[in-house]
């Protein structure tokens, strides 16, 4: 499940619009729709949006070997 579809799920569970979520990390809820539909956004965006679910924001990066 990709990271956009996590937040909105959680989200979702957590009883909270969209409009809420942005207003708890100081955004506007474009950018919440564009993040839960897998647009891109910044680490620290994520943290903070991590924070206000009362999740943790862990990354396992995958390194691809060039070809």
């Amino acid at each position: 499940m990709s990271i956009g579809r996590q937040i909105a799920h959680i989200r979702t569970l957590a009883g909270i619009s969209q409009t809420q979520l942005a207003r708890m990390v100081c955004c506007a809820q474009s950018q919440i729709c564009k993040i839960e539909g897998g647009g891109g956004t910044s680490l620290a965006q994520l943290q903070n949006i991590a924070d206000a679910l009362g999740e943790s924001l862990v990354i396992h990066p995958v390194f691809q070997a060039e070809e």
